[in-house]
């Protein structure tokens, strides 16, 4: 009896310890993409964002570091007909697709947790998932399976059908303003540098039309040139395979900005309970 009574105190400690230490928190945010169907407009830039959502868990080792954990979901879309470069909205291709993500990052508070205001740095290692579609005679089209660069194609055995999940690297900034002793509101800015060039179905080159549609199916060869629906008729683009669709070189990224809405456990300080939050003082 005895026995269990000190076990079972010590489990109580060391829960409520614990749960000093750590927060959960959800965010509300907006997601960005930038890659092949990307403009340089900053206003159609912005105008092809959308919202995101995540949950997530922290743990502070000390005051100013601490470790968090994510889940989150956003849509990233791009379309060349918002550019203002003449070839891109030629090329007139599209996509869209949800993103499901769930990320491990360290972070970094300058000022410490003490001060009720505290600037942060973060990085660290993302997994995600995505599919993208585009809306052909109005109705959504999934493009991994139709393989529009050739891929799958007997003719094109080193062009492997791209996996619609991947790692990237997290990094970004933001800051933690402490409401009280159980409630932080934070706003965070965060890269998500990919390791594919494919969230947007576009990273290669083209495939000759005829060649395309007699080894994937016409619907690819439709899809992987949309030169013609930019002219408004159906004259098919006679390319030679090997032109440039996409940018290889550079893989896709995007970025979500959150405001994060953060619940101190157990209602204290996450490091100690403090009579009073300070404001640093320059």
């Amino acid at each position: 009896m005895k026995k269990l009574m000190i076990i079972s105190l010590a489990i109580f400690f060391a829960v409520n310890i614990f749960a000093q230490k750590s927060e959960v928190g959800i965010g509300l945010g907006i997601a960005t993409y930038d890659g092949d169907l990307s403009t340089k407009n900053i206003k159609s830039y912005l105008s092809q964002s959308h919202p995101a959502i995540q949950v997530f868990y922290s743990y502070y080792f000390n005051q100013f570091l601490n470790t968090k954990l994510s889940l989150g979901a956003a849509r990233l879309s791009g379309t060349d007909s918002k550019s203002e470069l003449q070839w891109q909205k030629e090329r007139n291709l599209s996509f869209q697709t949800n993103i499901m993500e769930f990320n491990a990052r360290v972070e970094y508070n300058i000022f410490g947790r003490k001060y009720r205001l505290s600037p942060f740095i973060f990085g660290g290692v993302n997994a995600f998932s995505f599919n993208p579609k585009t809306k052909y005679k109005g109705e959504w089209v999934y493009l991994q399976p139709l393989g529009t660069e050739g891929q799958g194609s007997p003719f094109h055995p080193e062009m492997a059908n791209y996996k619609l999940y991947d790692i990237s690297m997290v990094f970004g900034l933001g800051a933690k303003f402490r409401v009280n002793n159980s409630v932080t509101i934070s706003l965070e800015l965060g890269w998500r540098r990919t390791n594919t060039d494919y969230i947007d179905d576009v990273g290669g080159k083209y495939v000759n039309y005829f060649e395309l549609s007699r080894t994937n199916g016409e619907l690819a060869a439709k899809l992987s040139d949309r030169t013609s629906e930019y002219f408004g008729n159906n004259t098919i683009i006679e390319r030679e395979t090997g032109e440039i669709r996409g940018g290889a070189k550079r893989k896709d990224y995007y970025a979500i900005s959150f405001v994060n809405f953060v619940y101190t456990l157990n209602s204290g300080n996450p490091i100690k309970h403090r009579k009073a939050i300070y404001c640093p003082r320059f």
